[in-house]
């Protein structure tokens, strides 16, 4: 079959702005705006990208390197004004327990890579995690400067992604990858957590390696509260980065 030369510049041209306009589509549908969490009180232009992202239903991102007490308070206020403009401020008081445990979970497994590369240490050999573990906590809490120093002179991020859109979306990630030995106590905490109702059920049936190991099921515990199952509460790994995500369908909301 034979085309003129007119018709094969009209399908072409077809074809280019074809292009143009997917090009456009997928830039607009993929746009995140990313914004660094400092030290300071949240500012009037963040309060407005934030109202910006929930009108535009655009996702919004913070990041810091560290996670200090003011950046968990910023952290916290950024996740009240989301809260407010999706006119879902009564989850605020569940939500904002869960955002605290994800962000620093987020920020000591950070910390660890640095920690256990420190003290030549291979995370992914379970006998040198149990050892390492023991004082990791402690160092952690000793030399908090040096850790802070070292999380921003390797660039491991901690980053908080709001979207509201069909879904409320609220995504803690850091960029090291997780343990398989990690990931497995995650999701055993999970299917633990399906048959607590209460803290008091989970006190004597914790993993002790971490800490108190209560961070992750109090997560589910408070989701439990919403009426949400544990699937509300989402984690992968790729080969950077550690994900976890609460995500709550605004069909589900409005039966609440």
């Amino acid at each position: 079959m034979k085309f003129s030369q007119n018709s094969v510049k009209k399908h072409t041209s077809f074809f280019i702005e074809f292009l143009k306009i997917r090009v456009i589509i997928e830039l607009k549908v993929t746009r995140v705006k990313v914004m660094k969490v400092d030290d300071k009180v949240i500012s009037k232009s963040d309060i407005e990208s934030i109202k910006e992202a929930v009108k535009s239903r655009q996702p919004i991102d913070f990041f810091c390197y560290t996670l200090t007490p003011d950046q968990k308070d910023r952290f916290l206020k950024i996740l009240r004004i989301f809260l407010d403009e999706c006119n879902q401020s009564y989850l605020f008081n569940y939500l904002s327990y869960c955002l605290f445990e994800l962000l620093d979970n987020a920020s000591k497994a950070n910390a660890k890579r640095i920690y256990f590369k420190e003290h030549n240490l291979n995370i992914n050999d379970e006998n040198d995690y149990k050892n390492g573990m023991k004082d990791f906590k402690e160092t952690l809490d000793e030399d908090a400067l040096h850790y802070q120093a070292k999380l921003k002179e390797g660039h491991l991020q901690v980053h908080l992604l709001l979207n509201a859109d069909d879904v409320i979306s609220i995504t803690v990630s850091n960029n090291t990858k997780i343990t398989d030995h990690e990931f497995h106590r995650i999701k055993d905490k999970i299917e633990k957590t399906k048959v607590y109702n209460t803290m008091a059920d989970a006190i004597n049936d914790i993993d002790q390696t971490e800490g108190s190991g209560l961070g992750i099921i109090t997560v589910l515990i408070m989701l439990k509260k919403l009426g949400l199952a544990s699937d509300h509460l989402k984690f992968k790994t790729t080969d950077s980065e550690t994900i976890a995500s609460i995500e709550i369908p605004k069909g589900t909301l409005e039966e609440l």
